[in-house]
């Protein structure tokens, strides 16, 4: 619990500190995305597969911080960073630095309790984080698209 509290703090803390490339309504849109996406995948992979979880098997509310803290801070800085004026080499080294960095805080997350596996391996995170990643660009464009 004290790694996820602390790990909580500092990504909101980098998260308010660092210099906004978007605007707020789209870090807004961007945060919400990662909710509910964040959401949608733990209801599915966690409570009707149980191949990952947090504490325990079943909901426990501390369980929710990830998905309300960790989620959206990512999301935000992913997005407010990305490359997007850069070659197509440039973007794919960004989604791979970001993977690794999500599979990285997974395994600590894992090692400090508050996360589990299952059926769940970490190659299957490693592939898909990045289509996770692709989401987000995709919402975002979207999100760009029809609100000019």
């Amino acid at each position: 619990m004290t790694f996820l509290l602390i790990s909580a703090v500092i990504f909101i803390t980098i998260t308010i500190l660092v210099p906004k490339k978007i605007k707020r309504s789209e870090i807004y849109a961007v945060a919400l995305f990662s909710i509910v996406l964040g959401f949608t995948t733990d209801i599915t992979l966690d409570l009707k597969y149980n191949w990952y979880g947090y504490f325990e098997p079943g909901v426990q509310y501390p369980g929710f911080l990830p998905i309300l803290f960790h989620f959206p801070t990512t999301g935000i800085l992913f997005i407010n960073f990305f490359p997007f004026k850069r070659n197509l080499i440039q973007r794919i080294f960004y989604i791979t630095f970001w993977t690794m960095f999500c599979l990285t805080f997974e395994y600590l997350s894992i090692k400090s309790g508050y996360f589990y596996h299952n059926e769940w391996k970490f190659s299957y995170s490693a592939l898909v984080y990045p289509f996770l990643f692709w989401l987000h660009l995709l919402h975002f464009n979207f999100y760009k698209k029809y609100t000019g």
